[in-house]
């Protein structure tokens, strides 16, 4: 307890009281003078706009002068939705028009990698497991291992490092049950290095049931029987990642076939009939999944932002290698590392005829900015690139501006 009579008081010297007042007097200016610097170099450094990113993200898409037909996007900050919109058409004139909204269904394609690969990161360490282990022991005994199978390893397939035998097209015969079984038996037949194929995240079909039925309490799974490993590797996703986001009913199969968005080049304009997908749950693991832009950047929050769907160790591990990522130029990263996952399906390779979906997902762990982007047409002239993640990059790149 302080009383009057301990109350402190400077010495009776007058000498010392002027040399602590100069040395006090110093110090607040250096002190101010340091603070000042500090302030000046701050208001000298580029800071994100957020408004220009949105602006920039519709001028780019919009800069061919040859819109989507239908296309959405939403821009997440530290988790919350800050901006969205979405223009045009779920389906043309010559389909029954009908409104594209931020809730209106659409194939994300391959972004449905980015979901497999978090369900993966979840039981391998339910399992303790790691990257690293081989996934023969988890294959379905009566396939038989081809060369280099039982080398294979849980990363090599997240990282597209397999060396398997496949193809991107034909999806039903090569990502069906038996596709990835002759797959499997063929084995590794190419070099280990990055060869992005559909057939490395459709494998994880069976090995999600398969590590799931390893569990105490799961349910009965036959991984040697197909549709029981469609039916699994849904029900597993959808419980232990969009049942815990509140998003029920996410799945592999499409709206009712009279209302659900379909699929054009930019140059259908209102006379051509678009592209109809159907069911991809024989197929599903690397693409297929039907979403609202609005839910996909509800995922983008809670990956990034929380521990709902991984631990930190987890995403920081998945960021690391790019497991279920795309891989881009470190150089078109300017500011801090972007993670993002790209969809693609078309009826063609020549891109003023191919009818199809594009999707992007992006995070900037920087400015903890998330962005979703889907549009329901191919062949649209994007500006500076023909890559829609570019295109993103780009427009988060130029929304830096001096103060």
């Amino acid at each position: 307890m302080i009383t009057t009579n301990h109350m402190f008081t400077l010495p009776n010297n007058s000498k010392l009281v002027k040399q602590l007042f100069l040395i006090f007097l110093f110090a607040s200016f250096f002190s101010c003078e340091v603070e000042d610097s500090f302030n000046d170099l701050q208001t000298n450094l580029p800071v994100f706009d957020i408004n220009l990113f949105e602006q920039n993200i519709i001028d780019y898409v919009e800069s061919g002068g040859d819109s989507p037909i239908g296309w959405a996007y939403t821009i997440s900050k530290n988790g919350n939705l800050q901006r969205s919109n979405a223009f045009g058409k779920a389906r043309n004139s010559a389909d029954g028009t009908l409104d594209f909204t931020l809730n209106k269904e659409i194939n994300v394609a391959s972004v449905s990698k980015f979901y497999t690969a978090i369900a993966v990161m979840q039981l391998l360490e339910a399992n303790d497991l790691t990257i690293e282990d081989n996934i023969a022991d988890w294959l379905p005994e009566s396939w038989v291992k081809g060369p280099g199978v039982n080398g294979l390893s849980f990363k090599d397939l997240l990282k597209h490092e397999s060396g398997l035998q496949s193809t991107n097209n034909n999806f039903d015969t090569t990502l069906g049950y038996q596709g990835l079984r002759d797959c499997i038996q063929t084995g590794v037949v190419n070099a280990k290095t990055r060869t992005y194929l559909n057939v490395n995240f459709a494998l994880y079909r069976v090995l999600i049931p398969s590590l799931w039925s390893n569990l105490e309490g799961s349910p009965v799974i036959d991984i040697e029987n197909d549709a029981n490993t469609q039916f699994m590797y849904l029900l597993y996703m959808q419980q232990n990642i969009f049942d815990r986001l509140s998003l029920p009913l996410v799945g592999c199969f499409p709206e009712s076939r009279d209302i659900s968005t379909l699929y054009y080049n930019v140059n259908d304009g209102s006379n051509n009939g678009g592209v109809y997908y159907g069911d991809w749950n024989n197929k599903s693991g690397g693409g297929g999944y039907f979403m609202t832009t609005l839910e996909m950047s509800k995922v983008n929050a809670y990956f990034e932002h929380t521990e709902v769907l991984v631990n930190k160790d987890q995403r920081d591990l998945m960021k690391l290698h790019r497991l279920g990522m795309d891989v881009a130029d470190p150089a078109d990263e300017i500011h801090g590392n972007y993670y993002g996952k790209a969809g693609s399906i078309g009826t063609s390779s020549d891109p003023t005829v191919s009818q199809g979906v594009r999707t992007q997902i992006v995070m900037f762990p920087g400015t903890g900015v998330d962005c979703v982007i889907v549009m329901n047409s191919q062949g649209v002239t994007l500006e500076g690139t023909t890559s829609l993640r570019q295109m993103i990059y780009n427009a988060y790149n130029d929304a830096w501006v001096q103060p």
